[in-house]
C-alpha cells in the first residue's frame, strides 16, 4: 500500500499539516525548521511517498494534471518528440501528463475523461482544429486553457514551426548549388479544402522560393503521390520515370517519407543520389538518417514545441500570463547530408 501523510506523520513525530505544506511546497513551509524540513522530505523518499494528484485537484483553485491527446497523424517518431518536450515542462514545473488518443474516444466520452481526471489544462496533436471543436468548446466552458502543438489556435495558444521558411530555404539551398530544375512532391489529399495546415504552408513555401530564385520557372504545382503506394515498387519506379522525363535535378519532398520512398525508387532502378537528383525532405526523422544516402531534411524542434505550448498553458492556468497568447512559430533549420549535390 502506497504511503499517505499520516504514515509520515507518525514516522516523525511531526504533525500531518506541517508535513502536508512541506511535501506540496506551500509557502507556509518556509517557516518549518530546517531539521523538521530535512526529516521530512528524507522519510517521504525512504517510504516512497508519492503525492495524490486526484486529491490534489479536487482540494485546490485549480488541479495539477494536464493532458496530452494526440490523433493519427504522420511518424509516430514526431508525435513522441513533441510529448517528450510535454512531459519535461511538466515536470519542471509540478505537472503530472495523462496522454490519451483522439480516436478512442468520442467527444463525449473524452470530456468525460478530463472531468474525471480534473485535468487544468489540455494540449492537443491534431491535424485539424475541425477534428477537436466539439471538445474545446466544453473546455472553454469549464475555462480549462488549452492548446494545439505543432498546429496554429487563431485566438488561443498554437506553437508550431515556420515550414514555409523552411521549404523556402530548401529552394535557395538548391539554387545556391546550381540546380536547374527544382520540383515539389507531395502526397496527394481528396482535395485543397481538406489539406492540413503543415501541407498548405509548405507548398507555400514552395512557391515562395521558386518566385524568389528561379523567377523564369512557371510550373510550381506539385507532383503528387499516391501515400498508400509510396513503399510500392512498381508504382514508385513510374513515378521516377516521370522526373527523369521532366529532367528535374532537385526535389523537395514535403515530409522525410516520399524522400525516402524516391531515394529507394532511385536505389532499385539502378539510379544514384544526388547524382541523379538531389532530395530534401522534411522533418528530420530517423528515417531520413538511417537512409542510404542520409538525406538531408529540414529539422524541426517538435521537444521545444511541446515545452513551449505545455509552457504557455500552465502560465494561463497559474494566471502568470494575462494577455492574449498568439500563435507562435519557431524556426526551423536544413541539416545538410549526401543527398545534395554540391556545387564544386
Amino acid at each position: 500500500m502506497a504511503a499517505t501523510l499520516k504514515d509520515i506523520s507518525r514516522e516523525t513525530g511531526i504533525n500531518i499539516c506541517t508535513v502536508s505544506q512541506v511535501l506540496s511546497n506551500h509557502p507556509k513551509a518556509l517557516s518549518v525548521r530546517p531539521e523538521h524540513r530535512k526529516k521530512i522530505l528524507e522519510t517521504a523518499k525512504r517510504l516512497s511517498y508519492s503525492k495524490n494528484q486526484m486529491a490534489a485537484s479536487i482540494a485546490g483553485k485549480h488541479g495539477t494534471v494536464l493532458a496530452f491527446v494526440h490523433s493519427d497523424m504522420g511518424l509516430v517518431e514526431y508525435s513522441g518528440r513533441i510529448q517528450n518536450g510535454v512531459i519535461e515542462a511538466a515536470n519542471e514545473r509540478g505537472y503530472t501528463l495523462i496522454v490519451l488518443h483522439l480516436e478512442d474516444f468520442s467527444n463525449a466520452e473524452l470530456y468525460r475523461k478530463l472531468m474525471g481526471w480534473r485535468v487544468a489544462g489540455v494540449i492537443f496533436h491534431v491535424a485539424d482544429l475541425k477534428l477537436i471543436s466539439g471538445i474545446a468548446k466544453s473546455l472553454d466552458r469549464e475555462k480549462i486553457p488549452y492548446g494545439t502543438v505543432n498546429l496554429s489556435n487563431p485566438g488561443g495558444i498554437g506553437v508550431t514551426t515556420d515550414d514555409a521558411a523552411g521549404v523556402e530555404e530548401a529552394v535557395r539551398l538548391l539554387h545556391k548549388n546550381k540546380h536547374k530544375k527544382p520540383v515539389y512532391v507531395a502526397f496527394a489529399t481528396r482535395s485543397k479544402k481538406s489539406a492540413s495546415e503543415y501541407k498548405l504552408r509548405r507548398q507555400e513555401g514552395f512557391i515562395r522560393g521558386m518566385k524568389k530564385y528561379y523567377p523564369d520557372c512557371e510550373d510550381v504545382e506539385p507532383l503528387y503521390l499516391d501515400p498508400k503506394k509510396a513503399f510500392d515498387q512498381k508504382y514508385m519506379t513510374g513515378i521516377l520515370k516521370k522526373l527523369l522525363e521532366m529532367q528535374v535535378d532537385g526535389i523537395v519532398c514535403e515530409s522525410d517519407v516520399p524522400a525516402v520512398a524516391l531515394n529507394n525508387a532511385a536505389a532499385v532502378s539502378g539510379f544514384s543520389v544526388p547524382q541523379t537528383f538531389s532530395l530534401i525532405g522534411f522533418g528530420g526523422s530517423m528515417l531520413a538518417e538511417t537512409s542510404f544516402p542520409k538525406i538531408t531534411t529540414v529539422v524541426q524542434d517538435f521537444e521545444e514545441m511541446g515545452k513551449l505550448t505545455a509552457n504557455a498553458i500552465i502560465d494561463k492556468i497559474g494566471k502568470k500570463s494575462e494577455e492574449g497568447f498568439s500563435s507562435q512559430l519557431i524556426p526551423v533549420s536544413i541539416l545538410v547530408r549526401d543527398s545534395l549535390k554540391k556545387q564544386k
